[in-house]
């Protein structure tokens, strides 16, 4: 299989029919966008419902720097995506300096390509426009975001840009074993799916999560800062608003 199905473009764009013939266009649907980022709380655990605000406004302006990049590159741009349809966003680290804390934090948001289609091709690719294009069979223009037209490059390493675990292992199953590239397209639609069953619907779920997984830390690993959390409970009524932002009654909540 080494070197089959691969075919160069345009410059470090590849096209490989494994995309389609074997994985069917699995990295594209859903397509997933993930960004990582640091927030700073202040105050432990006091003001929760402010610091809510704060987590869903990041969250939602980060979902929409991937629309806003992920647009066609010809005359009038036609954006890849709307809204993620999957929001799934994790502390990956935790870092306490005195009464603030360091978040460290994983978004990843599922989108549905607009330009794939129903057999899972992509109609925005140089091969798909140039197909019959003048009576020839050569390539169209590459109107792909540079992202997109680097997917399947050989030339990178695991981590860079344009690197797809499932054209790295065809190309490096010398033996002609399709066991290989079975078992990276397994491995990336678990991955997948795992990611997607737990994602949520909203950025305000994804920030509720993100605060659920904050004071969990903060028992387990700052419970200094849980003093804070416990002066502001002494000066809420059991009818009053939770501290923790989520919107219920104190004696429901947190009481």
């Amino acid at each position: 299989m080494e070197g089959k199905g691969i075919e160069p473009i345009q410059g470090d764009s590849f096209f490989s029919s494994i995309c389609i013939e074997r994985c069917g266009g699995m990295c594209c649907d859903p397509w997933w966008g993930i960004i990582s980022y640091t927030m700073v709380k202040e105050g432990g655990l006091s003001s929760m419902g402010q610091f809510h605000k704060e987590l869903v406004r990041s969250i939602k302006s980060r979902a929409a720097r991937i629309v806003e990049n992920y647009v066609t590159s010809e005359t009038e741009p036609r954006p890849l995506f709307t809204s993620p349809e999957r929001y799934n966003v994790t502390v990956r680290d935790f870092k306490v300096n005195g009464a603030s804390v360091a978040l460290g934090l994983l978004a990843m948001f599922a989108f549905r390509c607009q330009f794939l289609s129903a057999d899972k091709a992509c109609l925005v690719h140089p091969s798909v426009i140039g197909a019959g294009e003048g009576g020839g069979d050569g390539p169209g223009p590459d109107i792909r975001p540079p992202h997109c037209g680097f997917m399947g490059s050989l030339n990178v390493a695991p981590g860079e840009k344009g690197y797809c675990r499932i054209i790295h292992a065809a190309e490096g199953a010398s033996s002609g074993d399709p066991a290989v590239v079975n078992e990276a397209i397994n491995v990336e639609k678990n991955a997948s799916v795992m990611h997607y069953d737990k994602g949520v619907l909203s950025a305000e779920e994804a920030a509720d999560g993100v605060m659920a997984q904050f004071r969990e830390l903060c028992v387990a690993r700052a419970p200094q800062l849980i003093t804070s959390q416990r002066t502001v409970e002494k000066t809420l009524g059991r009818n009053d608003p939770c501290w923790c932002g989520s919107n219920k009654k104190f004696k429901k909540c947190h009481g």
